[in-house]
Parts: structure tokens; sequence; C-alpha cells
């Protein structure tokens, strides 16, 4: 079975880059609007995360020949997945926003793997996989955190 195509592979990587510049810029906004100090620091982690591997894919790309899409980043930022972010951050509910984070990481979870079950080969298909195993482990992290603050605030509400 051949790989796919060195344009198909930079695309992926391109819309990839997309998905986690989308879940940088979410988890940043987070961070800063959010009351919890221990779960601001989670949220900034993952940003900063998601900016390596932004730099990781846009450097995989270049590798490859392409060039990193400068398209989509604050005129889409926050709407793919992230667009109840705005709603949560009213209030710094720790809650709500650790409910629409993972929200956002559904999103990317599902981007991923549309890539990692394509063709795609060599050093760019490991990158992806290594990089979909992290997104799925926050993805996981987020949704703990979701079910804990919603059982946190439904026992101080009794």
């Amino acid at each position: 079975m051949a790989g796919v195509s060195n344009e198909d592979t930079i695309e992926q990587l391109n819309q990839l880059t997309e998905t986690c510049k989308d879940g940088e810029l979410g988890y940043r906004t987070a961070a800063e609007s959010v009351h919890n100090t221990e779960l601001a620091s989670v949220l900034s982690d993952y940003s900063k995360q998601r900016g390596q591997f932004v730099a990781a894919l846009e450097r995989e790309v270049e590798r490859l020949g392409g060039r990193a899409d400068e398209s989509g980043t604050l005129g889409a930022t926050l709407f793919r997945g992230w667009i109840h972010l705005k709603a949560a951050l009213t209030g710094g509910d720790g809650g709500a926003i650790a409910a629409a984070c993972e929200s956002g990481e559904e999103v990317a979870v599902g981007a991923y793997e549309i890539v990692v079950n394509s063709d795609m080969t060599g050093p760019a298909r490991v990158l992806v996989e290594k990089q979909a195993r992290q997104i799925g482990e926050a993805h996981a992290h987020m949704l703990r955190l979701k079910l804990e603050t919603r059982t946190a605030d439904f026992q101080k509400n009794e």
C-alpha cells in the first residue's frame, strides 16, 4: 500500500497545525480567565504544549519542502471546538472552562484520528502519532477535571 503524497502530507500537517494553534490560544485564554490557580497552571501548560506541537509540525512541513500555512489563525480561532469557551470565560468558572476545553480536545482528537488513519508514512507519521497520544491524554485529563469540578460544585451546593 503506497503512502499519501508529499503534498497531501503537507496539507494534513498544516491542518493539524491550525488545530493546535486553536488549542494553544484556547488554552491560553482559558488560563488567563479561570479563577482557580491550579487549573490555570494546567491550562497554561497545555497552551505551551500546543505551541510546541505547532513548531514541530511546521518544521516537518518545511523538511518536506512545503510552507507552513498561515491561514485560519485569528479568523477561525476558537471556532473549531473552542467556540463554547467564550461563554464559559465570562464567569471564570473552572467547571465551565474545563468543560469547554474538553470539547475543544474532542475536536483535536478527531482531527488527529483522521490523519493517523491515513496512509501517512515516515517521520511525519511518527510525529503525528506521538502528538495524537499526548492530545488523547490531555482530552482524558480535561474530562476528569470537568467531572471533578462538577462533583465539587454539586457537593458545595448540597
